[in-house]
């Protein structure tokens, strides 16, 4: 699901809206996909090392906490940032979101998470996700050959 999610956020950022309101409408739901790519990773990753995972948020912070000092992947730090922007765009909570709402922090972002993403893979032995591995990087090749047309 957070691989999923992740190129969800990364397709969404690339439309076009026709005027603002559009826009925004992308924004939205650019910045909700990146943050169920975290939250799904986080999950993902507690589950790995506890054997369980808090259903609330933010629930396993300490768990991350512990996951970055064991493997120097800031997972908690992401969940927050993308948690603000999600708010944002769902209810208008953290009004200081609003001047950085926009598509170039969404791209920044997506930047991070693509780095998270593929941090916490390469923890996994190839051979156990081997077949999620292929298909995320043909995926992103994909993607990125799209980018130079």
């Amino acid at each position: 699901m957070a691989v999923r999610c992740f190129l969800d956020a990364i397709l969404r950022s690339r439309e076009k809206g026709i005027d603002d309101f559009d826009t925004v409408r992308i924004l939205e739901s650019a910045f909700n996909r990146l943050f169920l790519a975290v939250e799904h990773l986080s999950n993902a990753m507690v589950l790995r090392e506890e054997g369980n995972y808090s259903k609330k948020h933010f629930g396993d912070f300490n768990k991350l906490k512990d996951f970055k000092e064991k493997y120097g992947i800031d997972l908690a730090k992401s969940y927050q940032t993308t948690y603000r922007f999600r708010s944002y765009a769902d209810y208008r909570k953290f009004p200081e979101i609003e001047d950085t709402f926009d598509m170039k922090h969404l791209h920044e972002q997506i930047g991070v998470i693509k780095a998270l993403v593929i941090s916490c893979l390469n923890l996994f032995k190839e051979e156990d996700f081997k077949e999620l591995i292929s298909l995320f990087n043909a995926r992103m090749s994909t993607i990125q050959d799209d980018n130079h047309k």
